[in-house]
């Protein structure tokens, strides 16, 4: 998109510091959705003054138009330091912008000549235990982050908080503060005269979702994955409670597995036949920390938290292990039925693209719960779904 330089945003004032341009490049390859605006923008408020007072000013000014969390905050800060120029004179004024910034950049170039080379960078030595000679970094300029680790995760954090601010329920509650002009005209045309104005509460969005997210064996490579995603969700998505809840295979083991019996010793049998004897499994354990230490009772957090909200289920339903479980199988049907009862907004999100569903037994829990890759254009249906949104599924409950 940018076969662009810094000169193609040069006006005549003011001329921005070249390290500037650095950093903006350096902030698109991280995955910052950035834009010639962007950079235009961040040369007309150093244009209105804002920004010179300070090497910190500039950076807080580029914080503010650049960065849109505390995880971009701390990347665009990181990459700042590491950029900017250590000895340069920042204290310049709106009006002399463009006539000084020059002038000051070649008065400190030549201020740094005359500087004796022992004053001009710190020597950095270290000492061996060794015995081997100590290795000595004069003229190194060394930075407090000298490496900056981005993750690359098929989800940013904009991206995760972005879709999720869509699912909404809004209610009117609290003061009425907000100017309900239908019912003040009605009052007016009523009455004939000037009236007082009518107010309505605002909407306020209460919806609220329930994270039951997989923990350990075949989900261990996606911890970081599901935190970051939980963590986006639970911090930006603006709803009214999101409360987080953890589970090892599947959220409540131990249905009958009596019903199984009509079956026989098939290989891989379906459960279509027999769903209407799986009876809803409200026993067992969820967790509420990650490390699955402090359990807790599932009927006690379907009461709480999933009567009349969202539940999302986070899990690879078994599709990294590439075998099918019908134990597993009935144990999580036998739980979506207990949740039912509570609720029938739930999606299952799986870290896993649907390539690998097949013939395992993510691939038969997906035929009867709406099951979406963890990926964007995934959550985006998952969000849609929990809207309202009508989708099929092959087998429902």
């Amino acid at each position: 998109m940018f076969p662009l330089t810094p000169d193609d945003y040069e006006t005549k004032q003011p001329k921005l510091p070249a390290f500037l341009w650095e950093l903006f490049q350096k902030l698109r390859r991280r995955g910052f959705p950035l834009t010639p605006d962007d950079y235009e923008t961040l040369r007309q408020s150093l244009q209105a003054g804002f920004g010179w007072t300070s090497q910190e000013a500039l950076r807080d000014l580029c914080n503010s138009l650049w960065a849109k969390s505390r995880q971009e905050q701390e990347i665009l800060t990181a990459l700042f330091n590491q950029l900017a120029p250590k000895n340069e004179d920042w204290q310049l004024s709106s009006v002399q912008v463009e006539k000084d910034f020059d002038a000051t950049h070649s008065s400190n170039k030549e201020q740094h000549q005359n500087v004796p080379e022992h004053q001009e960078h710190d020597e950095i030595v270290t000492e061996s235990c060794s015995g081997l000679p100590p290795i000595s970094l004069k003229d190194v300029q060394l930075s407090e982050r000298r490496f900056i680790f981005v993750p690359q995760f098929p989800l940013t954090y904009r991206e995760v908080a972005q879709t999720w601010r869509r699912l909404r329920r809004p209610v009117r509650v609290g003061p009425a503060t907000e100017l309900d002009v239908e019912l003040t005209i009605a009052r007016r045309c009523q009455q004939g005269v000037t009236a007082s104005v009518v107010l309505k509460p605002r909407h306020r969005n209460v919806a609220r979702l329930l994270l039951l997210v997989d923990r350990q064996g075949s989900m261990t490579p996606f911890h970081r994955f599901c935190e970051e995603v939980c963590t986006a969700i639970q911090l930006a998505g603006r709803l009214e409670e999101t409360a987080i809840y953890y589970f090892h295979n599947v959220p409540a083991e131990g249905a009958d597995e009596q019903v199984l019996e009509p079956l026989g010793k098939e290989l891989f049998p379906v459960l279509d036949s027999i769903l209407p004897e799986i009876t809803p499994l409200k026993t067992g354990y969820l967790y509420e920390d990650s490390d699955l230490l402090s359990p807790i009772a599932l009927e006690e957090v379907l009461q709480k938290h999933a009567s009349d909200a969202f539940v999302v289920m986070m899990s690879d339903a078994g599709a990294v292990r590439k075998y099918y479980n019908v134990v597993r199988l009935l144990d999580t049907i036998s739980f979506i039925k207990a949740l039912r009862a509570y609720t029938l907004n739930y999606v299952w999100l799986n870290p896993l693209p649907k390539s690998y569903w097949k013939d395992n037994t993510a691939a038969q829990i997906a035929r009867h719960v709406p099951m979406f890759p963890l990926n964007r254009e995934g959550i985006q249906q998952a969000v849609n779904v929990l809207r309202g949104q009508q989708y099929i599924i092959e087998k429902p409950l």
